[in-house]
């Protein structure tokens, strides 16, 4: 069976704007697209906005990817979630969220495509003993009820996604955090660069 994630990398070019995919298999919408990475919405949302962020090339585990896939992923995840969170109305410290990421099926990986979770969890401030360990398990393994998503809203949640990211690209430029164009971006390291 092909691997999902790779038919998505290998049908959505990078872009600054990657637009929706549709095919008899089903659509997807991604919200970035560099040479390294894709990430996407999760056509079967743990909650609205849950995105999927992987490595183009195939890598079945964290431990499969280079370095480089390593890094560019770690420099996106925040990226990606301070857009997504402004999207859903709300801000890196009003809101909750989960980054999970799983290796091998025994960890609870379904598609063996290396790939992290950024799933927002915007259902109001609760203390920690409000949760039961069942919803604790859920949280913790970004787990619970999904619907398919519908093909407007997750167009529209995919181009407002966008937007926000290139805000986002945008601020860290200005701050000189980010250098480069829009088609090669890179990490300012200490006079070097660390291409995304």
């Amino acid at each position: 069976m092909p691997c999902p994630f790779c038919m998505i990398a290998g049908s959505i070019p990078p872009a600054t704007e990657p637009k929706v995919l549709t095919t008899p298999l089903g659509s997807a919408y991604p919200v970035l697209s560099t040479a390294t990475v894709i990430a996407f919405l999760d056509i079967a949302p743990v909650t609205p906005g849950h995105i999927l962020l992987c490595p183009r090339r195939h890598s079945v585990k964290a431990t499969d990817m280079t370095v480089a896939e390593a890094a560019a992923l770690g420099v996106w995840l925040p990226i990606l979630t301070r857009a997504l969170l402004k999207v859903l109305g709300t801000t890196t410290e009003e809101a909750g969220w989960n980054i999970i990421q799983a290796n091998g099926s025994e960890a609870g990986q379904t598609v063996p495509h290396s790939h992290f979770h950024i799933i927002p969890r915007l259902g109001g401030p609760r203390g920690a003993t409000d949760i039961s360990d069942a919803e604790r398990k859920n949280l913790a393994l970004g787990e619970g009820p999904r619907i398919k998503l519908d093909h407007e809203e997750g167009t529209q949640l995919c181009i407002a996604i966008q937007f926000a990211l290139r805000q986002e690209i945008r601020k860290l430029q200005t701050g000189k955090e980010l250098g480069g164009s829009d088609e090669e971006l890179f990490v300012n390291l200490h006079g070097h660069g660390l291409k995304l």
